[in-house]
């Protein structure tokens, strides 16, 4: 796989470029290691985790590779992919150099080209709002420990202050960086998580410019964006497959072209086996005219899932992953209690959420002609 031991050109990790690619190179040059170790370079693409790995010689490697565009790339001491700390860079077009102590990977230098110079600048924007806000904890933990409760007020409504700050520089630096990957990559990292209301998102989104709507990162930082509208009201609904019982996939989309009630519940919840007689007499009397329920069972035990399934006579299709309040599809959704539901048309989109009893007879009667 290597044309020699300083210099990497891997089919199998960087022959997946079909696209009209940029060669690029990773010169490194690593204090305290020791002769003919080796260090581990990592990059993802298409969801598949690559690792390859180069020889030291004389405190200095080399790693030579194409990509179709900037990509995020770390270096390890292991081969572990998930090792910390490491030194996260991103490579474009061009050389990029590398130099600190194996001991300290994460404080090492990088100079790259435009990409790692935007990442940098961002990474110094967002680390010196982190030192301002662990200095605000510390304060407040100071306070507690003192029982100084005014103290401890005015530090929560700094730290809440903090973070609008945090949201208004990153908004600027996106305006200021609307083509670069590192704003779609800063939006996935600020908000992967994050409850903010879909406008905020929304027009943080619209701050990327639509040249990089078909790149990773532009995917990326419009990622949650397109996974919270797939679960409101309105919206298309977002697709997910789960094994029934005897371990056939489904995916929601197969049902697309009937009205579906998508029920999240549990052989062990107690309110939803309370539910599931109305949900039955509702399938039984609109299941003829176009209407289906799919059950997705937030279940550990399949046998107890289904014995509920043959108890509570649910003959339409049900679905798990077994993991209990860990189920994908309930992630996906924001589902935290159960029962719930929503109700999604013949287009696949959601016209309703958490119809129970007489409410959902009301609403099927309504949009079933």
């Amino acid at each position: 796989m290597r044309k020699s031991i300083f210099v990497l050109l891997s089919s199998i990790s960087f022959g997946i470029y079909a696209q009209k690619s940029f060669n690029f190179s990773i010169n490194g040059s690593l204090r305290n290691i020791k002769e003919n170790s080796k260090v581990y370079i990592h990059h993802k693409w298409d969801n598949l985790n690559i690792t390859d790995s180069v020889k030291i010689k004389g405190g200095k490697f080399i790693l030579n590779g194409k990509s179709i565009e900037p990509n995020m790339y770390w270096i390890t001491k292991t081969n572990n992919i998930n090792e910390q700390p490491n030194l996260i860079f991103f490579v474009d077009a061009g050389k990029i150099n590398v130099n600190g102590n194996i001991d300290s990977l994460q404080f090492a230098t990088v100079q790259g080209g435009e990409t790692q110079k935007d990442y940098i600048e961002y990474n110094t924007l967002m680390n010196g709002f982190g030192l301002k806000q662990q200095s605000i904890v510390n304060a407040y933990n100071e306070a507690k420990a003192k029982g100084d409760n005014a103290t401890m007020n005015q530090k929560v409504a700094e730290y809440q202050n903090m973070d609008k700050e945090v949201k208004a520089a990153l908004e600027t630096y996106i305006k200021g960086h609307s083509k670069s990957p590192i704003s779609g990559y800063a939006l996935y990292y600020n908000y992967q998580n994050s409850q903010a209301p879909i406008e905020e998102l929304e027009r943080m989104v619209n701050l990327l410019d639509k040249s990089t709507e078909n790149t990773k990162y532009g995917k990326l930082g419009r990622e949650k964006l397109i996974q919270l509208r797939g679960t409101m009201i309105g919206y298309p609904a977002v697709n997910f497959a789960q094994a029934d019982p005897n371990g056939k996939m489904v995916n929601l989309k197969d049902l697309k072209g009937k009205y579906v009630l998508v029920d999240f519940w549990a052989s062990w919840c107690g309110p939803c086996r309370a539910e599931n007689p109305n949900v039955v007499n509702a399938y039984n009397k609109y299941k003829d005219k176009g209407f289906t329920v799919l059950g997705v069972s937030f279940d550990q035990n399949k046998d107890a899932w289904i014995k509920a399934i043959e108890k509570d006579n649910l003959t339409w299709t049900q679905i798990s992953d077994l993991k209990g309040w860990g189920n994908e599809a309930g992630k996906l959704y924001g589902i935290t209690s159960i029962p719930q539901n929503l109700l999604i048309d013949k287009e696949g989109k959601i016209v309703a959420k958490n119809l129970r009893g007489p409410e959902l007879d009301a609403k099927l009667e309504e949009i079933i002609k």
